[in-house]
């Protein structure tokens, strides 16, 4: 009976003392600190603070510095200077060579009688002509017009050349006399069976005489004789 009579008076009691505490510490601690003041938070520093806190700003770098090279320096010419100038000396034209007039006069070449005017210009001289060969007869070229023929005969055309049906062309070189006639005949271009019918033909033909420097000379040609099939 006395240990539940102990047990029931511990039960009562703990929650009162429990009650008791808490109210001791509302009192002891939320009380003072509900009733002091707060301090107010401090949104911005003074101007001075806020110096003195931040870092002053880095100073800039220096440029790098570009050698220049020295300006090249060329050759010093030494120069003297004149004591005195000489003044400028007139300028003589030069004199004008002259001759000896019909009338004793003297006149300067070039000038005219009438008015003291330049003449016309004297005319150019004429080329002189080649002298004319001594010996062997003068090529066509060098004349100043070719040898005309005055008498034609035209090549009989051979027979075998016929039925073989050959054309072609010969070319002979030949010599005129002084009077025109086919004196010598060379063969420069050959075609077989119609080369000797050429030179019958052409030994027959006949040129004008000509002149050169006033004499009758004797002329090398070449003679074309062309073989055609009607």
């Amino acid at each position: 009976m006395a240990r539940e009579g102990l047990r029931s008076h511990l039960s009562g009691s703990v929650p009162i003392s429990i009650v008791a505490h808490l109210v001791v510490l509302l009192v002891l601690v939320v009380i003072p600190l509900g009733n002091s003041v707060l301090p107010i938070p401090v949104t911005a520093m003074p101007s001075f603070v806020m110096a003195a806190a931040l870092p002053p700003p880095p100073a800039p770098e220096p440029l790098p510095r570009v050698a220049r090279s020295p300006a090249p320096s060329g050759p010093t010419i030494p120069f003297d200077a004149p004591d005195r100038i000489e003044p400028e000396r007139p300028v003589t034209p030069p004199s004008i060579p002259t001759s000896d007039t019909a009338e004793g006069g003297i006149t300067p070449p070039g000038i005219g009688v009438e008015g003291g005017g330049l003449g016309p210009p004297a005319p150019p001289q004429p080329l002189s002509p080649p002298d004319p060969p001594k010996q062997g007869p003068v090529r066509v070229a060098v004349l100043p017009e070719p040898p005309r023929k005055i008498v034609d005969v035209r090549p009989i055309y051979p027979e075998v050349a016929r039925i073989a049906r050959k054309e072609g062309m010969v070319i002979l070189e030949a010599v005129l006399d002084q009077g025109g006639h086919v004196t010598q005949l060379r063969v420069l271009r050959s075609e077989p069976l119609l080369d000797q019918a050429a030179i019958e033909a052409v030994r027959q033909w006949r040129y004008s005489p000509t002149i050169y420097y006033g004499k009758p000379v004797s002329v090398l040609m070449t003679i074309t004789v062309r073989f055609t099939l009607q």
